[in-house]
């Protein structure tokens, strides 16, 4: 009676159109981010920039005919956790792992190179992870050595050729950005005077400031990798000291938080993913999430995430395959991407994508758009 039960429920599903041995498969894609620690900031706008992208393709009929199915969880930051979440979603059925930002990225490249299936950095722009991680990781986004080199472009074609430098060790991003920033500096022949450390959060940075001032030989500017929430305080002591330096920074400063300080932060120039601005694509981005959500993004990471799922989506259409080992091939074999954030190329041998970065500063208490380009000289890693 029973067996009889469940035929029936098949032919009646049958006869509906609901047969399940032809039940649409989805492509997984797993994004295990830190969306409640200290990256959250980034991880979350990247979240909801790939579910944004998600939600219009699957609303155009998918890719290769199947829905793409998006599958989000909380790594908090932590390393163990971020190990297993990896393992859980490829278990699932995850094709693709977009990384967190934070600092299980490393472990979670080495899970997911081991299972043989692809993982992106995320918003991560170190150019060294993709080769700590393995033959299987991607860096989509821009990376640290082409916006180190293009500030230091902007700042010899300001007129600037002596500099001094503010960078913490504790990271790639603070400790290797100052490196790439002086190699393409130096190249174009500028001069860096010096350095001082300090440490992330500290909170005070009157020992940096005081150096600062009794300098015997003044610079033409200041760089440094500083971000968020260390920028605001950083520059309010340098102010407060009269010190009147240009600082130019990168795009841990993205964020409209940074406006808050006021008279402090005027002047700041710094590299970033791109803009939105006179209805370019980020704006016409920025107005379609408005329209649809009654909100803008909260940063650019949005649009770092929404291009990635769309980068995804050429690639397996153009291998014709969703399975891991195609995209692998796929990914390096993506020439030409045009993204809202501009233009991707990406570099078979790195598994890097060469992208133009945007410049933007802060002018009259907002943010101005200054240009969006690619350096001439892009230094090794």
């Amino acid at each position: 009676m029973y067996k009889l039960l469940i035929l029936l429920l098949i032919i009646g599903l049958v006869v509906m159109g609901c047969d399940p041995s032809k039940a649409k498969k989805s492509i997984k894609i797993g994004h295990p981010g830190d969306f409640s620690g200290p990256y959250s900031y980034y991880d979350s706008s990247v979240r909801n920039g790939a579910s944004f992208a998600i939600d219009e393709i699957n609303a155009a009929g998918g890719v290769l005919g199947m829905p793409l199915e998006f599958v989000a969880k909380d790594c908090r930051n932590d390393q163990g956790l971020g190990e297993r979440l990896v393992e859980e979603l490829i278990r699932d059925g995850a094709v693709y792992i977009i990384g967190t930002t934070g600092d299980p990225i490393l472990a979670q490249g080495t899970v997911s190179c081991k299972a043989g299936v692809p993982i992106s950095t995320g918003d991560g722009t170190a150019p060294t992870l993709v080769g700590d991680m393995g033959k299987c990781a991607f860096q989509i986004c821009m990376s640290d050595n082409i916006q180190g080199a293009l500030a230091a472009e902007y700042a010899f074609n300001q007129g600037y050729r002596t500099a001094y430098m503010v960078y913490s060790t504790e990271t790639p991003y603070t400790n290797n950005l100052p490196i790439y920033f002086q190699k393409a500096f130096e190249k174009l022949g500028g001069k860096v005077l010096g350095y001082e450390l300090y440490c992330i959060e500290s909170g005070d940075y009157t020992a940096q400031v005081t150096k600062l001032a009794n300098l015997s030989t003044k610079p033409d500017f200041i760089f440094t990798p500083m971000f968020l929430p260390d920028t605001p305080v950083f520059m309010r002591q340098l102010r407060t000291a009269g010190l009147n330096y240009p600082v130019i920074s990168t795009d841990g400063n993205h964020d409209e938080s940074l406006i808050k300080a006021g008279k402090a932060v005027e002047g700041l120039i710094f590299t970033t993913h791109g803009y939105p601005s006179n209805g370019n694509k980020v704006d016409k981005l920025w107005q379609s999430y408005k329209a649809k959500t009654g909100n803008y993004p909260v940063n650019i990471a949005f649009a770092v995430g929404y291009d990635e799922i769309y980068y995804l989506k050429q690639t397996v259409e153009s291998v014709g395959s969703a399975k891991p080992e195609k995209i692998i091939e796929g990914l390096s074999k993506v020439s030409i991407f045009d993204g809202v954030l501009g233009t991707y190329t990406m570099d078979p041998k790195t598994h890097r994508t060469k992208k133009p970065v945007t410049i933007i500063g802060v002018k009259d208490g907002a943010f101005v758009f200054v240009g969006q380009f690619y350096p001439d000289y892009v230094p090794d890693i």
